[in-house]
């Protein structure tokens, strides 16, 4: 009886002194990995203040892109963009003009109001969903839309009898609640912008 309770103490003691050293193992790793700077996880741009407006520029010509899925789903999605942005600036407003028409002297224009928001993985900013078969059932005017399911409201102007088919990123604008913002504009043709982001319908 006394080796047996002897055998169960070392037992329990073993056990215990496993129990605290893990737990503690856990609260130091837990607690480095969310004090961790996000700039250290990849090399992603956190903040917008520290760039003027040519690096600023330089940078989301690189960033912004348009993301084709297999089942047809386009998206604008930011590479390299990290989610802390979206604390600077919670909204985020992008602007396309139609490539090669003119509707009175201007060209169509589509601007997407959108929230600025963490993607599954919380390091990232998460992409924008185009819902492009649902803007071509649509008859093409001047108006916004939004669509079920989706946030982002879509507003078109100098629209003509048609849809435009190939979209040009003509300026991405980040907004926050104090009217400050970052606002970036692109060439408008292939020739000025060599990094050219392009949408086709």
């Amino acid at each position: 009886m006394e080796k047996f309770v002897h055998k169960f103490k070392s037992v329990f003691l073993f056990a215990l002194t496993f129990s605290l050293g893990f737990s503690l193992f856990y609260g130091y790793f837990n607690e480095q990995f969310s004090e961790r700077d996000p700039a250290a996880l990849g090399n992603k741009v956190h903040q917008l203040k520290n760039f003027d407006p040519e690096q600023l520029k330089e940078e989301l010509s690189q960033k912004v892109r348009i993301q084709n899925l297999p089942d047809g789903k386009k998206y604008i999605r930011f590479t390299s963009l990290s989610s802390n942005v979206c604390r600077q600036y919670p909204k985020v407003q992008i602007q396309f003009a139609a490539d090669g028409i003119s509707v009175a002297g201007e060209a169509p224009t589509m601007t997407i109001e959108a929230d600025c928001l963490p993607a599954q993985d919380p390091v990232e900013m998460a992409s924008i969903e185009i819902p492009v078969e649902r803007i071509l059932k649509q008859k093409p005017a001047n108006a916004s839309y939004k669509f079920d399911g989706l946030t982002s409201t879509f507003t078109f102007t100098s629209s003509g009898d048609e849809w435009p088919r190939t979209w040009i990123l003509r300026s991405v604008i980040f907004k926050n609640q104090n009217g400050n913002s970052k606002i970036v504009a692109f060439e408008k043709t292939v020739t000025e912008n060599k990094n050219l982001t392009v949408l086709e319908f």
